[in-house]
């Protein structure tokens, strides 16, 4: 990868990451992994006219608004960018990332989608300045290979969901 675009961070716990980004004014962004029967992932993809040609397949994610934290994030942007109404997020992982000299605080969280959720749909995009009123296509891909897009650590906290679905699977 070229090191301009080379990502570096670590893990820090929630409260830690949440004051040290708000000490510094990074910006704070979720990542949703949503989960259907354990074993599928639901990923994104924009449609072509999308604004950023190497955006690729993701997790739903977006930034923190005003007022909000890190959870509540994670349920309106599930519902922004995928229609879905899920509650109960689990906070997986968060990390510092740095990238270039530009530096923002993620945090990975997991929502569960009902067994009856369909397979693939599409989706009009209902909030976000840049993606309202896009098409969001919506899919469940096997959780061992979900194509998430290379070198963007959206995959970063997959094995934290993994670790929490084998728990799960105990209770």
């Amino acid at each position: 990868m070229n090191q301009v675009n080379e990502i570096t961070g670590y893990a820090l716990p929630l409260n830690e990451a949440v004051a040290l980004a708000e000490r510094y004014g990074w910006r704070q962004r979720v990542l949703i992994y949503v989960t259907r029967e354990n074993n599928h992932l639901l990923v994104l993809k924009q449609p072509p006219e999308y604004p950023y040609p190497d955006a690729g397949i993701q997790v739903p994610a977006g930034g923190l608004e005003t007022g909000e934290t890190p959870d509540q994030t994670a349920v309106r942007e599930t519902f922004e960018e995928t229609g879905l109404v899920l509650r109960q997020p689990v906070h997986l992982a968060s990390y510092h990332w740095t990238r270039q000299e530009h530096s923002q605080v993620w945090h990975y969280f997991w929502l569960v989608a009902p067994e009856d959720t369909p397979d693939t749909w599409s989706h009009v995009v209902t909030g976000g300045a840049e993606d309202v009123g896009m098409t969001f296509h919506c899919r469940f891909a096997p959780l061992t290979q979900p194509e998430l897009v290379p070198n963007f650590r959206y995959e970063e906290a997959l094995p934290h969901l993994t670790a929490k679905l084998k728990e799960t699977a105990h209770d």
